[in-house]
């Protein structure tokens, strides 16, 4: 019984023992849903890309910008967002990261109505998150994001990235805010 409990043991952390430190040099690119509280039927999509480039081993630059939109009955509304920014990442274990972030972030909302037209905003971002390479196949991610652009908003997010090989990956998102809900799907290249 005893073999077998730390064969169990030692087999479980062998399986962190060969992955990496999650990589802070990629792009990715997908599919964005949102669902808006009271908002009716009104459920924006779109797409979104974002890039991440290591400087050195802890600091590194993030960047995103996606477009969501829809057709309501006969009005198009489409929003355009930007985001900007640097990072830290702090190594908690081989596989396991701590990170935060300080980012610009500007918004852009386009409604094509007679003569009412679109109104964009910028304010800032602070994100605080860890990353973890579950197995050279898997990472696991979750953050929580501030985000302050004419009125503040709270969002916790949480994704996962299936690696069919070291540099293909393809992942799904979800992040949970005040009034809103995003749901993502993603291809992503590690460089």
């Amino acid at each position: 019984m005893k073999r077998t409990i730390l064969a169990s043991i030692f087999g479980a952390l062998s399986l962190n023992a060969f992955a990496a430190s999650p990589s802070y040099d990629f792009v990715k690119a997908g599919y964005v849903q949102a669902d808006i509280e009271d908002a009716g039927d009104f459920e924006p999509s779109g797409f979104q890309i974002q890039g991440f480039k290591s400087l050195n081993e802890n600091v590194y630059l993030t960047g995103r910008y996606g477009q969501l939109g829809e057709d309501v009955s006969g009005v198009d509304i489409d929003l355009d967002y930007a985001s900007a920014g640097v990072g830290y990442r702090y190594g908690l274990t081989q596989n396991t990261d701590f990170f935060g972030e300080v980012t610009y972030e500007y918004v852009n909302i386009d409604v094509e109505l007679d003569s009412i037209s679109g109104e964009d905003d910028n304010g800032y971002g602070i994100t605080a998150g860890i990353r973890s390479m579950l197995s050279e196949q898997f990472e696991l991610r979750g953050a929580i994001r501030y985000i302050d652009i004419e009125d503040d908003e709270t969002a916790f997010e949480i994704g996962a990235d299936y690696f069919f090989t070291p540099q293909f990956s393809f992942g799904a998102t979800y992040v949970i805010a005040d009034d809103v809900d995003l749901l993502g799907v993603s291809a992503r290249y590690t460089f």
